[in-house]
């Protein structure tokens, strides 16, 4: 079926037409040079992709020259079913790739060239499968004997989570270790990647090095995915890591355009490995790169957007968002987010039950459909018993979430929790003292006489902040409490947030 005949079934003018100008220009935009469109919160950008999609098939490439890569299978899966919906064709056609940057790894090292797999071109044997965690932590146990887990002064979940950082981090790695014990790390690093080749073990986390491996010792096996591609486009950019970005560059070196959508503001995941540093180096990374801004916002009320826009004063011009209403009209919410502090967890409880129930009355919302957000899974838990045990009647409980799991998702009341010092922010005092820029960590947080941090940790505690408040589409409240229980069950004392001044 050619592309005319696909394009056909649907007017692509029509599907233009449903686009404001931001989104309509990052659609539409030259496919030779490299693209980072900025999506701030709720402004469309899984929209603008679908549509992009369709532009590049309505432009003349081929549907299987066109690779989508995203992050999980629930953003492959929507995005599939999106497409299928505004091009129906594309069901029963040969349509774009769009998969997980996992599965895609998964798929070159899967495949077979003359008579050998790519698996074992980079050194696993046998019959190769996937490895599960309760695996892994007894492969880590039987190479790593516990005098050695004592002298790394790690757990053996510890040493785990440290092994997975190695392949993303390894010179940030370096330094939280001594001298003795980076070399002893390294050993068992190795132990532990050797056993798994032999063993034909594999896990997600060795996917996408794995790839990279195979390109860089198998060039034309590389140039081979370079030249399959025409257009490569990466959904939620700023979760991406420095092996990541490294397959996606072997992937772009016959030509490929690049058409990469994310939002700094909402870069969340660097405890698990996402690196920023692309998002805001684009145009150094890819050359003629050019940066297209989505700000018009179609989820919140605009005293919600003014409040997060507030956030963001010190930003260089070029990063810089200032989302703006989409809306002709608003329904009725709150004329400003609204602080709330409590002397503990159970008045906590009380005044978000209390809290809901009146919005119900007033605006016929569903407590069920509220949510409050935490930082930590330690409130969480305490604070989903305490709703059940005020409000058995689940009908009047909101949701509740982390505030990372919430990210993607909106509510029309969220209830944003855990705006203590020490908490939200999250973070362990560092003492060097190291802000290189963001103005100096939004110089030094106005100068408060705090703890030193790590500013890497304090800008991504600040971009959490962020999301919590842009789920929020009608009403917002935060809440401090000066008292909780602590992990051992003793009370602990708290002072409110620093990002209470922020805004």
């Amino acid at each position: 079926m050619s592309n005319g005949t696909l394009i056909q079934q649907v007017s692509l003018d029509a599907l233009l037409k449903t686009l404001n100008d931001e989104q309509l220009s990052a659609v539409t935009v030259k496919h030779n040079d490299p693209v980072l469109v900025l999506a701030g919160a709720g402004c469309g950008k899984t929209a603008v992709l679908t549509r992009r999609i369709i532009f590049l098939t309505a432009s003349g490439i081929d549907p299987k020259r066109i690779i989508a890569l995203t992050f999980s299978r629930k953003a492959a899966q929507e995005m599939k079913e999106r497409i299928i919906t505004l091009l129906p064709a594309f069901k029963n056609s040969q349509s774009p790739l769009i998969t997980t940057f996992h599965s895609f790894a998964l798929r070159i090292l899967s495949t077979t060239f003359d008579g050998k797999s790519n698996f074992e071109r980079i050194g696993f044997s046998g019959t190769i499968r996937l490895m599960g965690q309760r695996e892994r932590l007894e492969l880590i146990g039987r190479v790593v004997t516990v005098s050695e887990r004592k002298f790394l002064e790690l757990s053996l979940c510890e040493l785990d989570n440290q092994l997975k950082k190695m392949e993303v981090f390894p010179d940030k790695l370096k330094r939280s270790f001594t001298p003795s014990q980076w070399l002893l790390f390294t050993r068992i690093e190795k132990k532990v990647s050797e056993y798994k080749m032999k063993a034909g073990l594999w896990e997600f986390s060795d996917l996408v090095a794995g790839v990279l491996s195979l390109f860089k010792t198998y060039p034309t096996i590389a140039a081979r995915y370079s030249r399959t591609y025409e257009s490569v486009l990466v959904d939620e950019f700023q979760d991406t890591n420095p092996i990541q970005i490294q397959m996606l560059r072997f992937m772009l070196q016959s030509k490929a355009s690049l058409f990469a959508v994310g939002d700094d503001d909402q870069a969340i995941y660097g405890f698990q490995g996402a690196d920023i540093r692309p998002t805001r180096e684009f145009k150094q990374l890819f050359a003629g790169a050019q940066i297209i801004k989505l700000q018009t916002n179609y989820r919140s009320i605009p005293s919600i957007l003014n409040y997060a826009n507030r956030l963001w004063v010190d930003k260089p011009p070029e990063y810089k968002k200032l989302l703006k209403s989409g809306r002709t009209s608003h329904p009725a919410g709150c004329n400003r987010p609204l602080w709330r502090k409590c002397k503990d967890e159970k008045q906590l409880a009380l005044r978000i039950l209390k809290t809901a129930k009146l919005i119900h009355k007033k605006h016929h919302i569903r407590v069920d459909s509220m949510v409050a957000l935490f930082r930590v899974n330690r409130t969480l838990d305490t604070m989903v018993k305490l709703f059940s045990q005020i409000e058995p009647n689940g009908n009047y409980i909101p949701k509740a979430q982390t505030v990372h799991s919430s990210k993607g998702l909106e509510y029309p009341v969220v209830f944003l929790c855990d705006l203590e010092e020490g908490v939200f922010p999250h973070y362990r005092i560092n003492k060097r003292k190291e802000f290189k820029s963001w103005i100096d960590l939004m110089r030094s947080l106005l100068h408060k006489n705090r703890a030193d941090v790590d500013s890497e940790t304090m800008e991504e505690e600040l971009r959490l902040f962020y999301v919590g408040i842009t789920r929020a589409q009608r009403f917002l409240f935060l809440f401090t409490c000066f008292a909780k229980t602590g992990p051992k069950n003793e009370r602990c004392r708290f002072s409110p947030s620093r990002f209470r001044e922020l805004v």
